[in-house]
């Protein structure tokens, strides 16, 4: 008999065990995210006869200050993969939480067209996209200082405004940990911070987060760290430093009529 349930405190070694045999992720990702963002109560599983055989996380967030889902980490026993399983879970676990939104980053194009099936709809990023020689002409030295921020959560909400999904310090704190773990360049210094990696010689900067009168230093710690000579920014429409374009990246449910017009969801804490 199938149970879809919250969490209990003594599923986590079978949570841990089945997020290592679903992802690509370093084992030390994987325990990252359990100590510091996992709670039982943001986590929905589904057991068959006392064996956890599937999982969905719900991390809480908020999107304009309404309440608001980021699903993370849906994962199936190969074994039972196929045979609508995670529909349920899903089904039941937005029912049980009701958010009014709820954001997913899809692995692949299958998978957008499977979050339809839950009326999500597609959700766009601004990319810009620029050369070496590019990056330098924008970029400009200056004189650093001592770093004072206690947190980046402040920083990010003044830059972002509005139409975001909002962490806490906690959370851009496991964003930095987790990408360092990958080899990830971070960038922290006091008016914001930058989180980038370095693939094939080009530098994906997955949050840029400053204003716009403080982007050419940004730019300039960045290309201090790297000799990629293309770079990729992941942006909101609130930078404008940037020439960029919109790209599909990830995928919202609204289950009221309130739909913001975009909603920023570039660092996904994955």
């Amino acid at each position: 008999m199938l149970e879809m349930m919250y969490a209990r405190e003594d599923d986590i070694d079978s949570l841990k065990e089945l997020y290592l045999s679903c992802f690509d992720e370093k084992p030390e990702a994987v325990e990252l995210f359990f100590e510091r963002i996992y709670r039982p109560e943001n986590c929905f599983i589904c057991v068959e006869r006392g064996e956890l055989i599937a999982m969905a996380h719900f991390l809480p967030t908020k999107i304009n200050g309404r309440d608001a889902r980021y699903l993370y980490a849906a994962a199936t026993k190969e074994e039972f993969r196929g045979t609508g399983i995670m529909d349920g879970l899903i089904k039941a676990a937005l029912s049980m939480y009701a958010p009014e939104i709820c954001v997913t980053l899809p692995a692949d194009d299958k998978l957008y067209d499977y979050y339809r099936r839950f009326r999500f709809k597609e959700l766009t990023v601004n990319v810009a996209s620029l050369s070496r020689d590019e990056a330098e002409t924008l970029a400009k030295p200056y004189d650093e200082q001592e770093l004072v921020v206690g947190g980046y959560c402040g920083i990010r909400n003044r830059v972002l405004k509005d139409n975001f999904l909002f962490w806490n310090n906690n959370h851009i704190e496991y964003a930095f940990d987790y990408y360092a773990l990958y080899g990830a360049i971070i960038v922290k210094n006091n008016f914001g911070y930058a989180i980038a990696l370095e693939e094939n010689d080009v530098c994906e900067v997955i949050e840029f987060i400053c204003a716009d009168a403080n982007a050419p230093y940004m730019l300039f710690d960045l290309l201090n760290r790297t000799a990629c000579q293309s770079f990729r920014f992941r942006l909101s429409p609130n930078c404008k430093f940037f020439k960029s374009e919109p790209e599909k990246f990830a995928m919202a449910g609204y289950a009221t009529r309130y739909e913001p017009d975009h909603i920023y969801s570039g660092l996904t804490l994955d």
